[in-house]
């Protein structure tokens, strides 16, 4: 399939995962929300990065946060810029309203990142973001900085830093938790050119 075949496929409000990187806080996450069961049996790629797309009469964009600049909006050229590769999936509810979830999206850019991952704190983080962009469809589940309620050193010190409490059990949500949840279906993987 050549690439405007691939863009072709992509729909408005499809959810571009990214797979962990190299990055700190990219590795703290793979590290807390996947399984060792699952990295074992390589049951499921560890994503540690989400967002949503937009496909308008202007083009693909992509709306998401990010620690570096907030809640955005750029072009999934741009997206891709900062990625080796992303995987699509697309809601099954057919009763999701994309529209009014890009709409939502729309209103909340510039809102900073939530470095925390404290529903309470301002801002938004990744999944965060995009729950808040479809209300109720997506449940939030306790969050883990580590297996076995364990808490990874690397959380230690980053809570240290932040000068809060470790959220850990609270709810929350992250990629990995968005796909578990059995309501979204793959459609294709876009790598960077």
């Amino acid at each position: 399939m050549n690439v405007q075949q691939l863009l072709n496929t992509l729909k408005n409000g499809d959810l571009l995962f990214v797979p962990d990187t190299n990055d700190d806080l990219s590795q703290m996450i793979a590290k807390s929300t996947v399984s060792e069961i699952e990295v074992q049996f390589n049951a499921h790629k560890n994503y540690t990065h989400v967002g949503i797309l937009e496909r308008s009469l202007a083009g693909f964009f992509v709306l998401h946060a990010t620690p570096a600049k907030g809640c955005i909006r750029e072009t999934l050229t741009d997206f891709l810029i900062e990625q080796q590769s992303l995987d699509v999936y697309r809601l099954k509810r057919s009763t999701a309203n994309h529209e009014s979830a890009i709409r939502r999206g729309k209103k909340l850019l510039g809102e900073p990142y939530n470095d925390s991952f404290i529903a309470e704190q301002p801002g938004y983080y990744c999944s965060e973001f995009v729950c808040a962009l479809y209300p109720n469809l997506f449940a939030q589940i306790p969050m883990s900085f580590g297996s076995g309620g364990s808490i990874l050193p690397e959380w230690i010190s980053y809570y240290k830093k932040l000068n809060l409490p470790i959220p850990n059990g609270l709810p929350g949500s992250s990629p990995n938790s968005l796909l578990k949840q059995d309501i979204t279906v793959f459609i294709t993987t876009l790598y960077r050119e």
